[in-house]
C-alpha cells in the first residue's frame, strides 16, 4: 500500500487575481478556502486555496496570480498538462450550457478515456482542465445556489502530465511512489493509487514531439501536483527511497505553515511534492470561516498591511 493517499492540491501560476477568485468561485462553485501569499522569495504574490468550505486535500486548486509581477510561463512538455475536475454522471451538458453562457471557452466535442466520458474547457489564462463524470466520487458536492448538487464538482478527479518520454517515469510511478499502472489508451497512461477512485488518478500524456516547457513560476503554467501523506516521517520514508533508486534532487521539508513540504522531480520533468495533512487551515481561521481574512504566517503577519498594500485587491 503506498504512503500517498491520493492528491493533496494543484499549484497553477495564473494571471490576474480578481479574474482567478472569479473563475473558481463564480464559475465552479468552489470555496475561497485560504487567502495567504507565495512564501518564496521577497516580492508579494498571492497564494489562493479553492476547494470544498472544508479545505480537504484531494479538493484542493491552488493559485499564484503572476500577472502584477510580468513573469510568463511557457506551457510544453514535463508539466502537468490538465487539471481533470470530477462531476457527477450526467452533469456534462449542464456545465456545456453554463461554459456557453458565461463565455468560457471549452470544446465542442465531449471526449471518452478509460471509459468516462470528459469536457474540455479553459481558464482565462489558458491553462486546461476537464470535468470527468463519474459515479465513484462520494465526497461532498461543492455546489452554489446556481450550480445544484447534481451537477455539482466533488474534487480533483486527476491529472494528465505531458511527457516526451515515459518509461522511466512508469517505472518511477510503480516503483517510488507505488501507484498502480491501471491502463493504456493510445498515448496516454494511467496510474492509480488506494482505491482508484477520483482523487488517486494520475495519467501520462505521451507526447515525443512537444517541446520541454519551462519549470519557474511564471504566468499559464501548472507548476506541481502535492500528494497527500499523513507526516514529516512518512516523507522521510518516500525521500529515502528516492535517494536510494538515485533521484537525489529532493527537498527537505519545508514549512508551507498549513502543511509541510518536500519537493522531488520525476524522471519526466514534472515537479511532486508529499505535502503532510497533520497541520491544516483551521490553524488560523475557524472551520466554516476559511478565507475570510488575509493570513499571514507568524513570521511575516507584522507585514500584513505592507503586503497587502502591494497585492491587487480582490473581491469574493
Amino acid at each position: 500500500m503506498s504512503l500517498i493517499k491520493g492528491f493533496h492540491h494543484l499549484t497553477a501560476c495564473v494571471s490576474g487575481a480578481q479574474e482567478d477568485v472569479d473563475f473558481y468561485v463564480k464559475l465552479l462553485g468552489q470555496s475561497l478556502v485560504k487567502k495567504t501569499v507565495l512564501l518564496d522569495g521577497d516580492e508579494p504574490v498571492y497564494h489562493l486555496y479553492y476547494g470544498n468550505p472544508e479545505g480537504d486535500a484531494g479538493t484542493l486548486v491552488t493559485s499564484f496570480p503572476f500577472k502584477q509581477k510580468g513573469v510568463k510561463g511557457r506551457r510544453g512538455s514535463g508539466q502537468i498538462k490538465v487539471i481533470n475536475y470530477s462531476v457527477p454522471q450526467g452533469s456534462l451538458d449542464f456545465w456545456r450550457e453554463r461554459f456557453s453562457a458565461k463565455g468560457i471557452a471549452f470544446d465542442k466535442d465531449v471526449v471518452e478515456r478509460f471509459d468516462e466520458r470528459r469536457q474540455r474547457f479553459q481558464h482565462p489564462c489558458g491553462i486546461e482542465f476537464d470535468l470527468v463524470a463519474s459515479d465513484r466520487d462520494m465526497r461532498p458536492a461543492c455546489s452554489a445556489s446556481d450550480i445544484p448538487e447534481a451537477f455539482a464538482i466533488r474534487g480533483v478527479h486527476s491529472i494528465t502530465l505531458s511527457l516526451r518520454e515515459v518509461a522511466e517515469s512508469i517505472i518511477f510511478m510503480q516503483d517510488a511512489l507505488e501507484f498502480r499502472y491501471a491502463g493504456e489508451s493510445g498515448p496516454y497512461h494511467r496510474f492509480e493509487t488506494a482505491d482508484g477512485a477520483p482523487g488517486t488518478v494520475v495519467e501520462f500524456l505521451h507526447e515525443p514531439d512537444r517541446l520541454q516547457g519551462s519549470s519557474i513560476y511564471g504566468e499559464g503554467t501548472i507548476h506541481h501536483v502535492a500528494f497527500a501523506v499523513d507526516n514529516v516521517e512518512q516523507q522521510m520514508i518516500i525521500k529515502d527511497r528516492l535517494m536510494s533508486m538515485g533521484h537525489i534532487d529532493t527537498s527537505e521539508s519545508v514549512n508551507r505553515n498549513y502543511f509541510r513540504s518536500m519537493y522531488f522531480k520525476m524522471p519526466g520533468g514534472v515537479m511532486f511534492e508529499a505535502a503532510t495533512t497533520d497541520i491544516g487551515f483551521a490553524i488560523d481561521e475557524e472551520p466554516g470561516h476559511f478565507g475570510a481574512e488575509f493570513q499571514l504566517p507568524p513570521w511575516l503577519r507584522e507585514r500584513k498591511q505592507e503586503l497587502l498594500g502591494r497585492l491587487e485587491p480582490i473581491a469574493v
